[in-house]
């Protein structure tokens, strides 16, 4: 088994605004997030590593970091790759 969506958006989370992983919460409000440049970074390496497109209306209605994971694995259940 791969590793699960949630460990991929933790990690580029960490990568992306320089945090330890550790550290990543992700009930952590997306408007919480300290630099919009890297949030939109973070959605472009989201859809880049997982081959899936995610509209702006559908990230405008993200509230938090685990809005990003439901979103991501509704696109890969609904490509069949869930």
């Amino acid at each position: 088994m791969g590793v699960s969506v949630e460990e991929v958006v933790r990690d580029l989370v960490a990568k992306h605004f320089d945090i330890p992983r550790r550290e990543v919460d992700l009930a952590m409000p997306i408007s919480e997030a300290p630099d919009s440049l890297k949030m939109s970074e973070l959605v472009i390496a989201l859809e880049e590593r997982f081959d899936i497109a995610l509209e702006d209306r559908e990230i405008a209605g993200a509230r938090v970091l685990g809005d990003l994971v439901t979103m991501v694995g509704e696109k890969l259940a609904a490509d069949g790759r869930a």
